[in-house]
């Protein structure tokens, strides 16, 4: 009668160690697909929000709203003067969820009182508008970074909005490092805009 050969201790390391070898290799794959996954949904919600500010702009003579200089410095909740883009466009952007980037969670490096809290949580918004454009009409707008630059900008080139920190950044600092955000600024695609023309992309330059 034949016995089954069972397996020896040293195939069972092979196979573990072939296991194991096939995980590493996966692994990098399916985090690049889950951050890429999230710089989509990001995307998505911009555009949403641009959507929502089209329609604020068709109800309000098409001006851009008045938003405050944010994030805030002081501890959340939200300073009670402030004006968030959220609050702004609460009518034509209605689930709070529109406003919040997967990649914005407790932990980020913070220079003020909300060291370590998400931009969410403590403004009601991953993304800033862009205040210096404050109740301008997007032709005034386009027409100031013209006369800035000394010759026309297209509306694909001026933002809107962004990310209000290098959220899809894998160089930015940990949690915890003392700098400030604008030193990681330049790193493509480190943030999500939102243009005059409506289109979501990164800013580059």
């Amino acid at each position: 009668m034949r016995r089954d050969r069972a397996f020896t201790l040293i195939e069972l390391m092979v196979v573990i160690a072939i296991v194991a070898l096939l995980i590493s290799i996966l692994l990098p794959a399916l985090g690049k697909a889950k951050a890429s996954a999230r710089r989509t949904v990001c995307a998505a919600q911009l555009k949403d929000i641009g959507v929502g500010l089209r329609v604020y702009l068709g109800g309000n003579r098409d001006r851009l709203p008045y938003v405050s200089q944010l994030p805030s410095v002081g501890p959340f909740p939200l300073d009670k003067k402030a004006i968030s883009i959220n609050w702004v466009l609460r009518e034509e952007v209605p689930e709070p969820q529109t406003f919040h980037c997967p990649n914005d969670i407790d932990g980020i490096s913070r220079i003020s009182l909300n060291e370590g809290v998400s931009y969410f949580r403590s403004e009601g918004t991953s993304y800033e508008f862009r205040w210096q454009l404050n109740g301008l009409t997007l032709n005034e707008a386009s027409e100031r970074f013209s006369g800035m630059f000394g010759g026309a900008v297209a509306d694909n080139m001026i933002w809107l909005m962004r990310d209000y920190w290098n959220f899809h950044d894998s160089k930015s600092p940990s949690p915890g490092a003392s700098t400030s955000p604008s030193e990681f600024e330049s790193h493509p695609g480190a943030r999500r805009y939102l243009y005059i023309d409506g289109h979501v992309g990164d800013y580059e330059n």
